[in-house]
């Protein structure tokens, strides 16, 4: 693992800076950095059809809710790729980008996760805590009426704020 940080840290950048060097030295440095540019504005523009497109599949039920978990995460992290200047980590995001790879590296991901202690001191699998996320903002509900689901006006309407 620390070979593996190291690599990232330190290898990367290098290897990085040797290519720009190498392709700077054929095409000229003007031409260079508009590649690296375009690369990047190219990439993102792609990132966010493909964020997109994983979204509307998830609403419409075509793509498994595990699945469009750690897509997510990987278009994330093809979009930093397409940001760090250079054509090797612009390679590795563009590559990303292709669904099949994507649901490839995102298999190999879900192979390799280990399971997480489910509840505090529970050895056999107890289960796991409820975490309940309360907004600052008093309600008016009562508690023991079941909860109303989120429409879309409820989504662009602001939260009541007490300024007490």
């Amino acid at each position: 693992m620390c070979g593996l940080i190291f690599l990232i840290v330190i290898g990367l950048p290098i290897a990085e800076l040797w290519l720009l060097i190498e392709v700077g030295s054929r095409i000229g440095s003007f031409e260079t950095i508009f590649l690296v540019f375009l690369s990047a504005a190219l990439g993102l523009y792609a990132v966010r059809g493909q964020s997109v497109g994983t979204v509307a599949r998830l609403r419409a039920g075509g793509v498994p809710a595990e699945a469009a978990m750690l897509e997510g995460p990987l278009l994330a992290l093809a979009a930093l790729m397409l940001l760090v200047p250079g054509f090797i980590t612009d390679t590795m995001g563009a590559l990303l980008l292709v669904p099949p790879i994507r649901r490839i590296v995102a298999r190999r991901w879900s192979q390799r996760a280990r399971p997480v202690a489910s509840a505090p001191g529970a050895e056999g699998g107890g289960p796991a805590p409820v975490i309940v996320l309360t907004s600052w903002a008093s309600s008016t509900r009562d508690p023991a009426a079941p909860a109303a689901s989120p429409t879309e006006e409820d989504a662009h309407q602001p939260l009541d704020r007490k300024d007490d």
